[in-house]
């Protein structure tokens, strides 16, 4: 069973660095999306060389594969910490593909769909969390980057498995750090700057 699992979560690394925007924007325009805009993969910066159906199609395509990760998990009937490990996975491989040198996108969109596929509730729960927390701070993105932090604690509150805590909180450190230029410069537009 352990070399189930450990292919299962193999699976989901490899599923997580097909990365959709990179591949649509290569095969719409010729272009790597990597050189262009924010230099991420994901829809944002997609939407931005191919608009809003390179952002829908994108969008769409990194949630399914976080979908598709934990289906196939559960169809081989792997433990549930395992299932919990492939959570982590398909966001990793997404964030660090092996076929694009490691230089992937940042995570959000995988993960929502690995964590509907997960538990649904969760899912709810962070985009609950997303839209409490944009009153406290603008910016659905930083919101939401918040909301990836709050939701192991709020998992935890709610008495789930503790390998699913501990996947949340994985899944959200490696995002945050995906996402450490924007945080930086969040915080750099808050604080006060000193004077030369």
């Amino acid at each position: 069973m352990a070399g189930r699992d450990a292919i299962c979560i193999l699976i989901a690394y490899l599923l997580g660095g097909v990365c959709t925007g990179y591949y649509v924007v290569r095969l719409k325009s010729g272009l790597d999306i990597r050189e262009h805009g924010s230099g991420g993969v994901g829809a944002r910066n997609v939407g931005r060389i191919l608009g809003k159906p390179g952002f829908v199609v994108t969008l769409l395509g990194d949630s399914l594969k976080g979908v598709v990760a934990i289906l196939l998990a559960r169809k081989f009937e792997i433990s549930e910490a395992a299932v919990a490990l492939v959570v982590v996975a398909v966001i990793a491989g997404h964030i660090w593909p092996l076929p694009l040198q490691l230089r992937g996108g940042r995570g959000i969109a995988t993960a929502i769909g690995a964590y509907l596929a997960y538990d649904p509730y969760l899912a709810l729960l962070l985009l609950g969390l997303t839209v409490v927390l944009m009153a406290f701070r603008r910016g659905f993105i930083l919101s939401g980057l918040a909301a990836f932090l709050v939701l192991p604690a709020a998992a935890f509150a709610l008495n789930r498995p503790g390998h699913t805590v501990a996947a949340l909180a994985g899944a959200s450190v490696i995002i945050l750090f995906a996402h450490r230029e924007r945080i930086r410069q969040a915080f750099t537009e808050v604080l006060p700057q000193k004077e030369a």
